[in-house]
């Protein structure tokens, strides 16, 4: 792995764009984009500027030779994968026991109650992300994303199709009818493609 290499793998680790390291340094997108395609090399004071950016030693983005890490970082860093992984698990949680409640009880009390577990899965996504300065990768956002969003979709789903109020059966956390399943499949595929593009751009 070269220079080139570290710069960009760096900035994807910590889920920066290349416009906002552009930014950070000092530089313009076209800069970022050429240190990282080879085109061009940083000046040395932009290398300096890129360590403090990164919290790395100049040494180890010039020639890979990085310090031995520290325990607590090697522990926050696993400590946030762990919860990388719980978080979309927890959601996901979320969603069957939501369905399951209503299939079992037509409640909507214990459908929303289930959104506790969804919130613990959620909390703990961004505890990870203050724990260690490692980012979730574009799958783990993803899945957070589309599972936050199905239930309050199936919901919706309902009030438009059925001209529901909001304790009416209808808005059930999942789809219960032809309409109703439909007007679900566009919004929850629309959020889906609006979430693919918006992360991608971020990369």
């Amino acid at each position: 792995m070269n220079l080139s290499d570290r710069i960009q793998s760096l900035r994807k680790t910590r889920g920066m764009s290349q416009e906002e390291l552009a930014d950070r340094v000092g530089v313009t997108r076209q800069a970022v984009s050429k240190w990282e395609s080879e085109q061009s090399m940083p000046d040395l004071d932009k290398v300096i500027a890129l360590s403090e950016i990164f919290e790395v030693t100049t040494d180890f983005l010039l020639k890979g030779i990085e310090p031995a890490p520290a325990k607590d970082q090697d522990d926050a860093r696993l400590g946030s994968r762990v919860l990388y992984v719980g978080a979309p698990v927890m959601v996901a949680i979320g969603v069957i026991a939501g369905c399951s409640s209503w299939y079992s009880s037509q409640n909507l009390a214990d459908a929303f109650s289930s959104m506790i577990i969804q919130a613990v899965g959620i909390a703990g996504y961004f505890f990870g992300r203050v724990l260690s300065d490692q980012r979730p990768g574009f799958w783990t956002k993803l899945l957070m994303i589309m599972g936050v969003a199905f239930m309050p979709c199936s919901m919706l789903a309902g009030i438009f199709t059925r001209g529901a109020s909001l304790l009416e059966w209808p808005m059930s956390p999942y789809p219960v009818e032809i309409r109703q399943f439909v007007a679900f499949g566009v919004m929850y595929l629309a959020i889906a493609v609006a979430a693919v593009i918006l992360l991608k751009r971020k990369r």
